[in-house]
Formats: structure tokens, sequence, C-alpha cells
């Protein structure tokens, strides 16, 4: 019994890398996506929490989340969306001290690097 010639080996070696790569590659390309779009996500609600932060108005910030909040997907993202809803509160809080206001905002956008 023969093992069969090196081209044949070689061949066999190639196609089990195609298969492979078509049976992975897609998944990992989701993977990839999602994890693209959570860090999008995460920059544009650190942009906005400072945003309102500064200029003491969470309207954008509010309307971001509600529209963004439709397109939950993940265990991660909701619990990103709970630090923004969280940040939300404590920004719309009149009784809340300002210098109060912008330590706990801070404590809150460490979790969203």
């Amino acid at each position: 019994m023969s093992i069969g010639p090196l081209s044949e080996w070689v061949t066999a070696a190639a196609e089990i890398a195609a298969v492979c790569v078509a049976l992975f590659l897609p998944v990992y390309d989701k993977k990839q996506e999602k994890r693209k779009k959570t860090r999008n996500m995460k920059a544009i609600f650190r942009f906005l929490i400072r945003k309102a932060l500064d200029e003491k108005d969470t309207s954008n910030l509010e309307s971001y989340f509600k529209i963004s909040y439709l397109v939950i997907d993940s265990n991660d993202d909701k619990q990103i969306y709970s630090i923004v809803q969280r940040a939300i509160e404590i920004l719309n809080d009149k009784d809340i001290m300002q210098d109060k206001k912008e330590t706990d905002v801070e404590q809150l956008l460490e979790y969203l690097k």
C-alpha cells in the first residue's frame, strides 16, 4: 500500500485549508464587525456624555440613546446602555452639585473605555 504522490497530499491539505476558511471566516468577520460596532457606540456615547456635561443639556444624548436602544442585540450592549442611562439620570438630577456630577460621570466614563 503506497501513500501516494506528494502533489496529492499538498492538494488535500489545500482543500482542507479552504474548507476551514469557508466555515470559519464568516464567524470571524461577524465577531469583528460586532466588536467594531460596540467600540464605535462607546465612543459616541463618551462624546455625547461629555458634551452633555459641559453644556448642561442632555437632549442630544437622550435622543441618540432612545434611537440606538432599538438595535440592542447582546448583553454587552445592555451593559453599555445601563451605564449611559445612569449617566443621564445623574446629569438630569437637579439636587446633585456640578462637581459631584463631574466626578460621578467620569467614573461612569471609565467603564465605557
